[in-house]
C-alpha cells in the first residue's frame, strides 16, 4: 500500500516530469549551484573525498572538481524526475543512453550463464535494469524480466515507493516485472532462479553494511578500503560470470554503458581477487572523469 508522503511527492512532481529532458539539464546547473554555494550539502565531505583520492591536484583543480560534481548529483536527481512520466519508448527517442558492447553479456546468456554486474555511482545508477530501452548494436538475447536491479531500501518510505515507482520507467511490462529486489531478498532471489539466465546488477561501491561482510581490498583511490563482499561471494556460489559496468558521461548528456569481463565463471576466483579487479576499474574510470562520482557520500568509513 502506497503511502500519504509518496502521492504527496509524485503529485508534486510529475507534472515537472512532462517537460522536456534538455530542461532537467539545464536546471540542474542551477540546482547543483545551490547544493554546493547556497546550501553546501556535504561540501566538506566531497573536498575530502577528492583531496585523499587525488593527491596530487592542486585545490584551484580539485575545487572545479567539486562544483562539477555537485552538478551531476543535480542531475540525476532532476533525471529521475524525468523518469517519472517516461516509458521505453521516450527513453530510445531521447537516446538517454547505449550499450556499446552488448555481444559480451550476450555471449554468457546464450551459454545459459547468469551474469552478475559489479556496478558503481558513476554516471546515473538509477538507468540499471532498462538496457532493453537503450540504444545498443546488438539485440540483447534475454527478455526484460530477467534482468534483475538489487537495490537498498531507502529509510525514509515514501522516497523509497517513489524511486521504485520511477525505476520502472525502462521496463515495457511493469505489471509482470519481478526485478527488482531489495538486497536483503537477493539470496533467496537467486537461489529460486538459479537455473534461469539472468542479468543482475548490483551497485557495490558502498561501505560493508556488517563487519561479517568486510573485505580489505587493494588501496582503492590512495586510500585504505574496505568493501562489501555479497555480490562477489555470490557470483563465486553460483558460479555466473561477473562483469564491471562503466557508465561514461557524453557531452551531450548521454551516457555510454560499457561491459569488461572480471570472471566467466567465479567458482574458480577468489572473492578479494574480484573485488580488487572491480576498484582497479573503477579507479581508472573516476581518473577519466573525476567529476563523475557520488563523492558526497562516506565512501571510506572505517
Amino acid at each position: 500500500m502506497k503511502s500519504f508522503g509518496y502521492y504527496v511527492i509524485r503529485g508534486l512532481l510529475f507534472p515537472l516530469s512532462h517537460l522536456p529532458l534538455g530542461f532537467h539539464r539545464a536546471f540542474s546547473r542551477f540546482a547543483g549551484w545551490l547544493m554546493h554555494s547556497v546550501f553546501h550539502y556535504r561540501r566538506d565531505v566531497v573536498m575530502i573525498n577528492l583531496s585523499r583520492s587525488f593527491p596530487d591536484k592542486k585545490y584551484d583543480e580539485l575545487d572545479s572538481i567539486c562544483r562539477m560534481a555537485y552538478r551531476r548529483i543535480a542531475t540525476i536527481f532532476c533525471e529521475a524526475i524525468w523518469f517519472g512520466s517516461a516509458t521505453p519508448g521516450k527513453l530510445k527517442k531521447a537516446r538517454i543512453a547505449e550499450i556499446d558492447n552488448p555481444e559480451l553479456l550476450n555471449s554468457f546468456i546464450d551459454k545459459g550463464k547468469s551474469v552478475f554486474v559489479l556496478t558503481s555511482h558513476c554516471g546515473n545508477w538509477e538507468l540499471l535494469g532498462g538496457y532493453k530501452s537503450y540504444a545498443r548494436t546488438q539485440a540483447l538475447s534475454i527478455p526484460e524480466n530477467d534482468i534483475c536491479v538489487v537495490y537498498k531500501e531507502l529509510s525514509s518510505r515514501a522516497w523509497d515507493q517513489f524511486m521504485f515507482r520511477n525505476r520502472l520507467a525502462p521496463i515495457a511490462d511493469k505489471t509482470h516485472y519481478d526485478g527488482l529486489v531489495e538486497s536483503f531478498h537477493i539470496m533467496r532471489y537467486a537461489y529460486r532462479n538459479k537455473d534461469v539466465p539472468k542479468i543482475y546488477n548490483f551497485i557495490n561501491d558502498q561501505s560493508p553494511y556488517s563487519e561479517s561482510s568486510k573485505v580489505k581490498v587493494n588501496d582503492f583511490m590512495h586510500q585504505t578500503t574496505y568493501s562489501m563482499n555479497g555480490a562477489p561471494a555470490l557470483a563465486k556460489l553460483f558460479g555466473t560470470a561477473l562483469v564491471y559496468l562503466n557508465m561514461k558521461v557524453n557531452d551531450n548528456g548521454s551516457y555510454t554503458m560499457h561491459f569488461t569481463t572480471i570472471a566467466e565463471d567465479a567458482s574458480l576466483m577468489e572473492v578479494k581477487d574480484m573485488l580488487d579487479a572491480y576498484y582497479g576499474l573503477l579507479q581508472k574510470d573516476l581518473e577519466e572523469q573525476p567529476w563523475n562520482y557520488l563523492w558526497t557520500h562516506k565512501r571510506w568509513k572505517i
